[in-house]
């Protein structure tokens, strides 16, 4: 097919599938190059500030406490509760990259720069190629649905000839 009559058939698919979900119904189709994201949970950082926020309401004394005390307290527990609920971790998995949330920007990563992905138990480590950090996800530290995620990877990995190890057999 070619692009434009791709594009219209997403668009109207995309139209229709909007108003099957306004009156309930299963959507039409699905893409299947559509990126699926899996997210987790920041519980360390977000620990982090918590805690900082409560050890500075327990060290308050009555005589010291003015306003601004008062203001950096609650910011540090609005700051915890901001990366809990809303700055989730994620990792975006799509027909030829894989994506994730970095401290400023969303880093990308090809097929090429990937030496190989490993699946162990309760984790995911994708390793790269040269000096990069591996990129890790894990059930307990971050909340990850790691089970679907490896699903997924196993399918990229396949598509793109990387190395996919999987070590819980």
């Amino acid at each position: 097919m070619s692009r434009k009559w791709e594009r219209m058939v997403r668009k109207n698919s995309k139209q229709i599938n909007k108003t099957r979900a306004k009156q309930g119904k299963a959507p039409i189709s699905t893409d299947p190059d559509r990126a699926e994201v899996f997210k987790g949970r920041s519980l360390l950082l977000s620990g982090f500030f918590i805690v900082v926020a409560l050890f500075l309401l327990f060290t308050l004394t009555r005589a010291e406490g003015d306003n601004m005390y008062w203001f950096t307290t609650l910011s540090y527990l609005v700051v915890g509760i901001f990366i809990f609920f809303l700055r989730r971790p994620y990792l975006r998995v799509s027909k030829t990259t894989l994506s994730k949330r970095g401290l400023a920007r969303e880093l990308n990563l090809t097929a090429e720069n990937i030496k190989e992905i490993v699946y162990q138990p309760n984790q995911i480590v994708i390793d790269m190629n040269g000096k990069t950090p591996r990129w890790v996800y894990t059930k307990m530290l971050n909340r990850f649905d790691v089970a679907a995620m490896a699903v997924r990877l196993k399918k990229y990995a396949d598509q793109n000839n990387v190395v996919f190890i999987d070590k819980t057999v």
